[in-house]
């Protein structure tokens, strides 16, 4: 190979490896971070230096963290020339990554009060009884008076932070990385 050759194949290889870089590399990083976020919420906690299982809300059946699945539908990623960055615009998304203690003034509400009651649903019995329907309605309204109230809601961190990275995510990042260079750099 002649030096000019040898020079055109240098900045080919240079060429390819900054387009990897500024454009194709943050592609492929925002989907496996996509997916890292996904499998936290999959796994019911956060996968970092070790595995911290979250703490289930009292009195929930089901997933964590999951009641619409709008919280896991939000976390989007944005992607720049060479960088991504994970983002949750969810007002409560921050609470539940961080974890929260102190105040919270609640606004004045009416609350409904419900009550259940039998009620003939128009179908008899073969001895002529009508049957019956128990049913939920509402027998009133309470109006709350605006207070303030003590609130700790646990962290039950999902994305990473600059605080609190994530050794699995970066781990699965650099391994990607260096096979894409490998393979550039044959």
């Amino acid at each position: 190979m002649t030096p000019q050759e040898s020079e055109s194949v240098i900045r080919g290889k240079a060429y390819r490896l900054q387009n990897y870089m500024q454009h194709t590399l943050p592609k492929k990083q925002a989907n496996v971070m996509l997916r890292y976020v996904n499998g936290n919420f999959r796994a019911q906690g956060f996968q970092g230096t070790y595995f911290k299982k979250w703490k289930p809300t009292k009195n929930k059946k089901g997933s964590t963290l999951i009641d619409s699945g709008r919280l896991r539908a939000a976390t989007r990623a944005i992607i720049g020339v060479g960088e991504v960055t994970l983002r949750n615009d969810l007002p409560y998304a921050t609470v539940h990554n961080e974890g929260f203690k102190g105040k919270v003034s609640v606004k004045a509400h009416s609350r409904n009060k419900y009550s259940k009651g039998k009620f003939g649903t128009g179908k008899f019995t073969k001895s002529g009884k009508e049957r019956q329907k128990t049913m939920k309605f509402k027998s009133g309204e309470k109006s709350i008076k605006a207070h303030s109230r003590r609130v700790n809601i646990p962290r039950r961190q999902f994305i990473p932070t600059a605080k609190r990275p994530s050794k699995t995510l970066e781990n699965s990042l650099l391994k990607m990385v260096d096979k894409d260079i490998q393979e550039i750099m044959k």
